[in-house]
């Protein structure tokens, strides 16, 4: 059999990128994070900072064979890794707005079209209700330019697969590393992060009217368009409930 026939697995795949990433990690002043996933830890004064790759759960299919992302945490010890303590984020909002999440993109299309379930026209799309398309069943190549954070999935079939990733990841990881441990953000970081705020004061208050307030305070001096437009969405919704 060849590597587009034979499955890989998530050791396989902690294996490949393994052998290219620990000799970097080591230089950087990385050690192994134990576990499952395939992650390193360095300590620091600001604390523990973590990373680890992680492979989809459900595993590798002849089809669209499977997923993994990265995930970034900075906490006290190496013992709160994988748990909801100190900050973490995944690989797709630590590159909000930077130049480097649509390469992520452009990296994961070039896989996703030469999936065996691409190459078929095998995905099931559901059209949601404001007309958007949503995968529900395999993968589609990503047309849109990414700029806002989402949650990053990234896509590989074969080993040869797992082999550019890991090559693309030698090139990138350590400046993805700096970019969480610096907290350093993009003009939409930023408008997350004033977003993110502005909603857990909505969380916090039990009065409708209130909220809705809140949100018209946001909205008019939100100079994001992303963000206000979701703001709107939601003003929407609650301005809904206030009606008699």
């Amino acid at each position: 059999m060849t590597d587009t026939a034979t499955k890989v697995s998530s050791r396989a795949f902690y294996h490949e990128l393994r052998a290219v990433l620990g000799p970097l990690m080591k230089r950087a002043g990385f050690k192994v994070l134990g576990g499952g996933r395939l992650g390193w830890a360095r300590q620091g004064s600001a604390g523990c900072l973590m990373l680890w790759f992680q492979c989809d759960k459900w595993g590798w299919s002849e089809r669209w064979g499977s997923t993994f992302t990265l995930e970034f945490q900075l906490a006290q010890q190496p013992a709160d890794a994988m748990t909801l303590r100190g900050r973490f984020e995944r690989v797709g909002y630590v590159l909000e707005g930077f130049e480097a999440l649509d390469e992520l993109r452009a990296r994961n299309n070039a896989v996703v079209g030469r999936l065996p379930g691409t190459l078929a026209d095998e995905a099931v799309v559901n059209v949601l209700e404001d007309g958007t398309e949503a995968v529900v069943l395999g993968h589609r190549v990503d047309a849109a330019r990414a700029i806002y954070g989402r949650d990053i999935w990234m896509n590989y079939h074969t080993l040869e697969d797992v082999r550019e990733w890991a090559r693309y990841f030698e090139r990138n990881l350590l400046d993805f590393v700096a970019l969480f441990e610096h907290e350093r953000r993009s003009a939409e970081g930023m408008a997350r992060i004033r977003f993110d705020r502005m909603m857990a004061r909505i969380q916090s208050e039990s009065d409708l009217a209130a909220k809705t307030a809140i949100f018209g305070e946001y909205i008019a001096g939100e100079p994001d368009a992303h963000f206000r437009a979701a703001a709107e969405h939601w003003l929407a919704h609650a301005r809904a409930k206030l009606r008699p």
